[in-house]
């Protein structure tokens, strides 16, 4: 099993509090990991420091020289990631375009797997959070980048999206992939790392 990254004494400081205190973390290849904790506990600043997005005020992260930072990771925060203007389908083919993946025949499948196949040419804008959460989880599937980075990805979905998403994420396991969450609460077969 091997490291793809690691962060060492991460420390996060914004407007003098200090939300992220001299956190270690290593992220393997081939493991679910659920970073849990209260609201404001640094959960969400985390993911983002991971995914590149929020530089840490002190601490080092390395990367394994085969894994790309890049490329390799797809992060979905609260925000979900998608054009409001386009449909569907075309923010997940537009995914597809991104990732240089031309298989966008399975774009419909993965909708049908989720009920969300009579949305394929509604416009996102007029979708519910929960609707904009699946077609967000959806590009997961389809790109399958090496390392998935999901703020609270069950959040707002019934019980049977909870069991298709934990199925495909079982899926990117075992096709060497990694996987980092954040929730409320400790959650079976991962990993669980409490953030206080």
């Amino acid at each position: 099993m091997s490291n793809l990254i690691s962060l060492e004494n991460i420390s996060l400081v914004r407007q003098d509090k200090e939300i992220i205190n001299n956190y270690s973390l290593q992220i393997n290849q081939k493991q679910k990991y659920n970073i849990y904790g209260e609201n404001g506990s640094g959960k969400t600043s985390l993911l983002k420091i991971i995914a590149g997005i929020t530089e840490p005020t002190k601490g080092e992260i390395h990367s394994n020289p085969s894994f790309d930072m890049n490329k390799d990771i797809f992060y979905i925060g609260h925000k979900y990631g998608l054009k409001n203007e386009l449909t569907v389908y075309q923010n997940l083919e537009y995914a597809l375009n991104f990732a240089n993946n031309n298989h966008h025949s399975s774009i419909e499948s993965e909708l049908e797997e989720y009920s969300m196949k009579k949305y394929v040419n509604t416009q996102v804008r007029y979708l519910s959070h929960g609707q904009k959460k699946i077609i967000s989880l959806i590009q997961l599937t389809l790109i399958s980048n090496k390392l998935w980075l999901l703020d609270e990805p069950f959040t707002g979905l019934d019980k049977v999206k909870i069991d298709l998403l934990l199925s495909k994420m079982d899926k990117h396991i075992s096709n060497m992939g990694s996987i980092v969450i954040t929730s409320h609460n400790v959650k079976e077969n991962f990993d669980n790392i409490k953030l206080c």
